[in-house]
């Protein structure tokens, strides 16, 4: 199976269909590692597995967790109202119907705020409040728990939430109580300039045209510095790198985070998102569980203009795929769903 990947690893990046970063790990294990590709095209510093890649949606399972702590800790419940929490949010309807359940499993209506409005004030987005300024006013969707609807503004109302129970920043409660815990030490959402660039943070590349995900149809990429968050924020943005993934699979199944009873709510199948190929997909509480030929899969994906993350871990079979990639999706879904066909074969 190894070989097998490496060898499809290699192809793809020679075809500069994938740039990135691979760690495949059976328990422990470290089975397969490799890098590809440059982080900084204009200064030539190649990617290692060691480089920060932006996550996008991946950072869900952060949110996700840290309301379970508390959770966990009688500070919330999951059938609290966002209004609980957030006494003076502006959206009455968003405060009086919308749960904290709907909010994870995105059935609360509310949408995305990856839009003009977005791109007019891209640069000035640094904090949680900022963000909902985005699009506290906006009317709902559908009527909460009407149905699915993918909603980075739901988890983004988290994110608050967290802020307001526990009376520090959202940044500084995950940092504290999901990533020292899980030894990411380098993890975090990093403000990210231009100018004063760490040299271990990757820049994605892209085929982008604008916000709507217009894409040229070949020719070169451009870096993604005039489309990406300056900061990521609690629905998704934020960086880590392959060793840290790692250890935050090894942290979840160890229970460090959260207990196994707890662990079970989170994982519950909430929301059935449809079949494919032999292949179901459920939301669960900021991760989506999948059942692959018999097998179970949870994680969460991440992409959008130079940034695709695969994060994968397959509990009955002991194995914990990361796919770290600063090019457009599908430049790491490829490499790991070849990883996915290799470790459950259909019958």
């Amino acid at each position: 199976m190894v070989k097998q990947l490496l060898d499809f690893i290699k192809q793809q990046s020679s075809s500069d269909l994938f740039s990135g970063a691979v760690l495949v790990a059976k328990q422990e294990k470290i089975i397969l590692e490799y890098a590809s590709g440059y982080a900084n095209k204009e200064k030539k510093m190649l990617n290692a597995v060691n480089t920060k890649f932006n996550l996008g949606s991946a950072n869900k399972m952060f949110t996700g967790l840290a309301v379970a702590q508390l959770a966990e800790n009688g500070r919330l419940s999951f059938q609290d109202t966002v209004g609980k929490y957030l006494t003076n949010y502006p959206n009455k309807i968003v405060a009086e119907k919308v749960t904290i359940n709907q909010l994870l499993t995105h059935t609360s209506g509310l949408g995305h705020y990856l839009n003009e409005k977005f791109m007019t004030n891209r640069t000035k987005l640094k904090t949680i409040d900022d963000f909902i300024a985005l699009f506290v006013d906006d009317p709902l969707l559908f009527k909460p728990g009407e149905k699915y609807n993918y909603s980075a503004n739901g988890y983004t109302l988290l994110g608050k939430i967290i802020e307001v129970i526990t009376q520090r920043s959202y940044f500084d409660y995950v940092r504290n109580n999901i990533f020292l815990k899980a030894n990411m030490i380098n993890t975090d959402s990093y403000e990210i300039d231009k100018d004063r660039l760490d040299p271990d943070i990757a820049i994605g590349y892209t085929r982008r045209i604008d916000i709507h995900g217009h894409m040229k149809k070949d020719g070169e990429r451009t870096d993604n510095l005039w489309i990406n968050l300056i900061k990521g924020e609690a629905g998704g943005g934020g960086y880590s790198t392959c060793p840290d993934l790692l250890n935050f699979s090894l942290s979840l199944i160890r229970n460090k985070l959260v207990s196994p009873e707890m662990m079970k709510i989170i994982l519950t199948p909430y929301v059935f998102e449809g079949s494919k190929n032999g292949q179901s997909k459920n939301e669960g509480y900021g991760f989506q569980i999948w059942d692959i030929n018999g097998h179970t899969r949870i994680g969460h994906p991440g992409r959008f203009a130079g940034v695709n993350t695969r994060f994968d871990i397959y509990p009955e079979l002991g194995y914990t795929i990361i796919v770290l990639s600063n090019y457009d999706p599908p430049s790491a879904f490829d490499i790991a769903e070849k990883a996915t066909e290799l470790i459950t074969p259909s019958n």
